[in-house]
């Protein structure tokens, strides 16, 4: 009898999986009282054999179910596509892929989008490619601002984070930190 495919699970297992480079804070404002939210954008990526490969963007904003803000998530990543980056990144950018995860699981409090921008080449400089290309196209395409880029160091090893009953109140970029101990 043939396994019933499952595409949660298989997606939850390639997210598992993924090598992740690095983070970045972003602000967002919104609102007519131009309300300001921080949120975390986890930075992973994927090297194919013939040197192409692609970047996936993990934007994380802790909405504290606000609707009025996730409306305006939803409507801000709308905008965010293909055409809108293609100038900022060139002809080296292939395509871009989004996941909703909102259509894996419903998150009330968090807003989780997902885009991987897949390339011809990433060479071995990705840190250029993020911080002089990707970062100053979302900043063009999308109007948040942005932290520096906080970088994974790639030998050091990916430890759980505490359990989130046991902390204090806290922002995303400061879970991010105690999570990979860069404080």
């Amino acid at each position: 009898m043939t396994q019933e495919f499952d595409p949660k699970t298989s997606y939850l297992s390639v997210k598992a999986h993924e090598k992740m480079i690095a983070y970045v804070g972003f602000g967002i404002r919104f609102g007519a009282d131009d309300q300001s939210k921080e949120g975390v954008i986890k930075i992973s990526s994927f090297h194919r054999p013939y040197g192409g490969g692609y970047i996936t963007l993990t934007f994380i904003v802790d909405t504290e179910d606000n609707k009025e803000l996730k409306a305006h998530l939803k409507q801000v990543f709308d905008d965010l596509t293909e055409d809108s980056l293609k100038p900022y990144l060139g002809k080296d950018m292939e395509k871009t892929v989004r996941v909703s995860l909102d259509t894996l699981e419903v998150i009330p409090e968090w807003y989780i989008e997902e885009i991987s921008v897949h390339f011809r080449n990433i060479d071995e400089r990705e840190d250029v490619l993020i911080d002089e290309k990707l970062i100053p196209a979302l900043k063009s395409c999308l109007s948040f601002s942005f932290d520096p880029v906080e970088w994974w160091p790639a030998d050091k090893p990916v430890e759980g984070p505490e359990e989130a009953s046991k902390m204090k109140q806290i922002s995303l970029k400061t879970l991010f930190r105690k999570w990979f101990k860069t404080d």
